[in-house]
């Protein structure tokens, strides 16, 4: 079944007889009435579209199908979006200085899905339908996007300040890697996250600018209009407005989570596909990554997206390479002693992770111990996954689990 996002699609569609039936998502088909009463329409589906009476009426006449959209998320929130979102849509109603994000439809969503900050609010059923499409909808979006991509995660912890040089290093690298044509993925938040997204945003750009930036940048919390205001005037400094979109080449992915709505996301992504359930979007961060994730220095989140992927490499399919797996292990952050563990009363504690004996012997077990690396050299890790990149047989599929995700029918299908 071929699937339409765009009205100039459904305009070739009808103009070619409509021989094949389609799926037509998220559109507003009121205009085209006229043009729908040439064709027919049987076996066709509606998602989440805007239809004159005309329409709806053979629609059910003929045989289509439609799902409407329910109406139950917050303004500027959509069931069954046919794309991820751009900075400036979740952003709606932000002041360039910072000021309003509690306008905003990235606010609006956070605020429906929590009683407060850390408690999720229980949803009747309508609600629970409405938020699962909607993350449904988004994960078909990432797989559009990302389609034959080299998709490499950075994963690391949110509370990084801007001016550390473990945050510049992640810029740099991220940088370096979108420029050799990686396509760059990250949780979508702050920190870490958004270190990765503003490496790629700082593709090809001088090293003029990135000084000019990392000025800019001064360490605020997350939480304050001061955050959003640098990271505008940043984003204006490289794109010439705030709210403008990067060319294709700067693109990267942020896939934030309302359940963390506390954390916004960061301006720097070019996409951001928020979810409000974060499983689906742990699993997600992983599983796209088919060229490999690098580790930051990070905390449960992180750790629990280590063990995730090397669950991965440790079942993959026979005739499938693993998927790097890079330490970024600056002071030993990895590859502490299993023996070394610090208590609540130490003052500063030592958050260093003993992981890595851990998955050593996992990569040894099911053979993937080259695909592991544990630096703190940012050229390595270039390095390292340009030649792994290079030299796998059959990469781990970035969709795999959505190989067969459509809205339709559940069948395989080429898109418009």
């Amino acid at each position: 079944m071929l699937n339409i996002t765009t009205i100039q699609a459904v305009k070739e569609w009808i103009g070619r007889g409509a021989l094949e039936p389609a799926t037509i998502i998220a559109l507003d088909l009121t205009p085209l009435t006229v043009d729908f009463k040439k064709i027919s329409v049987t076996d066709s589906l509606f998602i989440g579209c805007e239809t004159e009476r005309d329409l709806s009426l053979q629609i059910a006449e003929q045989g289509g199908r439609r799902l409407d959209d329910t109406k139950l998320l917050p303004k500027g929130l959509s069931a069954f979006r046919s794309s991820t979102y751009m900075v400036s849509e979740l952003y709606a109603g932000m002041a360039v200085d910072g000021s309003g994000w509690e306008m905003t439809p990235d606010y609006g969503g956070y605020r429906w899905f929590n009683v407060e900050r850390g408690k999720p609010r229980v949803l009747d059923l309508a609600q629970m339908v409405a938020a699962r499409l909607h993350d449904s909808s988004q994960e078909r979006a990432v797989r559009e996007l990302l389609q034959d991509r080299k998709v490499v995660a950075v994963m690391g912890g949110h509370d990084f300040q801007r001016q550390t040089d473990t945050y510049w290093d992640c810029v740099l690298i991220a940088k370096a890697l979108t420029e050799e044509r990686f396509f760059v993925l990250s949780g979508g938040g702050p920190g870490l996250m958004e270190a990765a997204n503003l490496g790629a945003l700082l593709a090809t750009s001088t090293k003029d600018t990135v000084s000019a930036v990392r000025t800019l940048l001064t360490d605020q919390g997350f939480e304050t209009s001061e955050w959003r205001k640098t990271a505008a005037a940043a984003r204006a400094l490289i794109l010439g407005s705030w709210n403008a979109e990067p060319e294709e080449a700067r693109w990267s992915l942020g896939v934030p989570t309302w359940l963390y709505g506390h954390e916004p996301p960061n301006l720097f992504a070019s996409h951001h596909a928020k979810m409000f359930y974060n499983s689906l979007r742990e699993d997600g961060l992983v599983t796209w990554a088919n060229a490999g994730i690098i580790y930051f220095e990070g905390n449960a989140g992180t750790v629990q997206e280590v063990f995730q992927d090397a669950t991965q490499n440790y079942y993959r399919a026979k005739d499938q390479s693993p998927s790097p797996m890079v330490f970024y292990s600056a002071n030993q952050y990895w590859n502490r002693s299993c023996d070394d563990i610090s208590w609540p009363t130490d003052d500063p504690m030592d958050k260093r992770k003993p992981l890595l004996p851990l998955i050593k012997q996992l990569a040894m077990e099911k053979n993937f111990a080259s695909s592991v690396l544990v630096t703190n050299s940012p050229l390595r890790v270039l390095s390292f996954l340009e030649r792994e990149n290079r030299e796998v047989s059959q990469p781990r599929a970035a969709d795999f689990k959505l190989g067969n995700l459509e809205l339709a029918d559940l069948v395989p299908s080429r898109d418009v």
